[in-house]
């Protein structure tokens, strides 16, 4: 049965239905997601060049010199103590004036006195001279040979040299057994003695049967014109021939003062040997004392130069 009220609900509603169908008529994109806005155009990233920094090409450094075989001919240069020496500008200047060798101090038995390895390396790399050692007897003849071949081992050396003084003087049978020890060690190994300019009383004999040259003490500089290298010449004759001597002359300040190249000179061209070597070389020698005793191994040929 249809009442008012009956009529009232179902005019309600179709108002209601009408509403909605309208809101979906007037707005069809309500359900749909919104466009995504377009991409912003980037602008290009301007490209730089950067012309590279003019390059230098550093010189090459200078090879170093080719190596010299070692001969008592070549002059030679002992050294006590190398920290008081640039082992660069040393070598440049030995080789530069002919020089062929530096022996450098071991010690004795039981004082070693350890090398400076990077000094030899360093003096080598600038010459390219052997480098040899030196040490001082004591008189135990049995430890003073084990003592300098150990270290001829240890540190690699190329030659040796004794120093031979008072411990053997009147003891001939003390350098028969130095000799015969270190030449159980070393049996080939180039070898020296450095004695008194007359060191007939140490026995010379026997160093010079083991092949050891002499490299007499000829320094004028502290005991004058008796120890001249002519005057020790003579006097180790009788033990070796005179290929085999090599005077010494000493560049520090003797008794007698200091002694300059220019008149160690004519000296050592009286002795009529070749072959000398000066002690030491960090005293009291300059460039031009090295480059004085090359001009006289040039001119006079008191050594054969090693070049």
């Amino acid at each position: 049965m249809i009442t008012p009220k009956n009529l009232a609900v179902s005019g309600m509603s179709l108002l209601l239905l009408a509403a909605v169908l309208g809101f979906f008529t007037v707005h069809p994109a309500a359900s749909k997601p919104a466009a995504a806005p377009p991409p912003k155009a980037v602008p290009p990233v301007p490209v730089t060049t950067t012309t590279a920094p003019p390059t230098t090409t550093a010189a090459a450094p200078s090879p170093p010199p080719p190596r010299i075989a070692m001969s008592w001919n070549n002059a030679g240069a002992f050294i006590v103590h190398t920290h008081d020496v640039d082992p660069t500008w040393l070598g440049q200047q030995l080789r530069s004036a002919g020089f062929g060798w530096v022996a450098v101090y071991l010690g004795s038995s039981g004082d070693a006195t350890p090398i400076d390895r990077d000094w030899v390396y360093r003096f080598i790399l600038a010459s390219g001279l052997p480098v040899g050692g030196w040490t001082v007897l004591n008189g135990n003849a049995h430890a003073d040979a084990g003592f300098a071949a150990r270290q001829l081992k240890l540190d690699g050396l190329a030659f040796y040299i004794a120093n031979a003084e008072a411990s053997y003087q009147g003891r001939p049978g003390a350098s028969q057994s130095f000799v015969t020890r270190f030449r159980q060690l070393e049996p080939t190994i180039t070898a020296g003695l450095s004695s008194l300019c007359d060191a007939s009383g140490i026995g010379l004999g026997p160093w010079a049967r083991a092949g050891f040259a002499f490299l007499p003490q000829a320094y004028v500089n502290d005991f004058g014109g008796n120890v001249a290298p002519s005057v020790c010449v003579r006097a180790a004759s009788a033990y070796f021939p005179l290929s085999a001597i090599h005077p010494t002359v000493g560049s520090y300040k003797g008794q007698k003062g200091w002694m300059s190249p220019q008149q160690y000179v004519p000296l050592l061209a009286a002795a009529g040997t070749t072959g000398f070597s000066v002690y030491n070389a960090e005293t009291n020698m300059s460039a031009q004392a090295w480059q004085a005793y090359g001009q006289a191994i040039r001119q006079q040929h008191i050594a054969v130069r090693a070049s």
